[in-house]
């Protein structure tokens, strides 16, 4: 285990100074991010100025447990800005930011919120959150290109306006949904919900997924219980982490009728992330206005 971590250590730190030789070679054209989830929200506001690429493209990659490559590196190096959610979801990227001297260059979505460690770090899941990135980019880039601050405030004013209306029907949902109760999977709704008016019931079994960690027995007992005596509206699956106890607990809302959403942490490739955050909103409106 030891020799192991010494590798990576070495691996990591070789990644790292790939990266920061490339940085003088670049045109700097491109904006990177860590996670697919915010490309729409960036190209809303560049358009045709910059190219945006994720470094994470996959709905089967875990950014907790991702390793970059010295292609990542590069990009990285070579970006104009980079962007990453923070509270600790994607700090790999942090290392290769200092060492190419790209600290200025860097978006920290959490910061821009004004979050703090221990902070649910499912930021994207509250569209307000993902109008005031939006906002944040805009802004740095009328910094960085002056000359097309018309081309950029026009398109920000666009997809804010776009983003608005899933607030607006997040507000109208919400006469149906306030006041309910939903067992998650994991904690990734939490925003989502909260804006909702529904309440994470039995949070102790969620963060122990998401920690990779067996809930306890009587958290376990809990939500089989709860599920039986229907004493939630709904079960919201993340459909990226399987489990035998998640597999048990989707089992049992069906046995005992009680419905389920399905959610996705990051962007399936074939959508973006309106047309994603629509599908989320939709399948909770179903389900409530039955």
């Amino acid at each position: 285990m030891r020799k192991r971590k010494v590798f990576l250590f070495v691996l990591f730190s070789l990644l790292i100074f790939v990266g920061g030789c490339s940085q003088k070679k670049s045109s700097q054209k491109i904006i990177t991010t860590t996670v697919n989830t915010y490309i729409e929200p960036i190209k809303s506001v560049v358009g045709n100025k910059y190219k945006v690429e994720s470094i994470i493209k996959s709905v089967n990659v875990d950014p907790h447990s991702f390793s970059p490559s010295s292609n990542d590196a590069k990009q990285i190096a070579d970006s104009k800005i980079i962007v990453l959610s923070g509270l600790g979801y994607d700090d790999w990227v942090n290392k290769i930011v200092t060492a190419n001297s790209q600290n200025k260059n860097l978006i920290d979505f959490a910061d821009v919120l004004h979050k703090k460690d221990g902070d649910n770090e499912h930021i994207w899941f509250g569209v307000q959150n993902i109008q005031k990135l939006s906002q944040a980019v805009y802004q740095r880039m009328i910094k960085v290109d002056p000359k097309n601050k018309a081309y950029y405030q026009a398109n920000f004013k666009e997809y804010d306006l776009k983003l608005a209306s899933l607030i607006q029907r997040k507000k109208a949902l919400k006469k149906y949904t306030n006041g309910k109760k939903a067992y998650v999977t994991e904690p990734l709704p939490y925003y989502m919900l909260k804006d909702l008016g529904v309440t994470i019931a039995n949070q102790h079994f969620a963060k122990a997924v998401e920690d990779d960690t067996d809930p306890s027995i009587d958290d376990v007992k809990d939500m089989e219980n709860g599920l039986k005596k229907h004493q939630v509206s709904f079960l919201v699956v993340n459909k990226q982490v399987t489990s035998g106890i998640i597999t048990k607990m989707t089992d049992l809302a069906k046995k005992y009728h009680v419905p389920i959403v399905y959610f996705t942490e990051t962007l399936p490739n074939d959508l973006g992330y309106y047309d994603w955050m629509d599908g989320n909103i939709t399948q909770i409106e179903r389900i409530v206005k039955k």
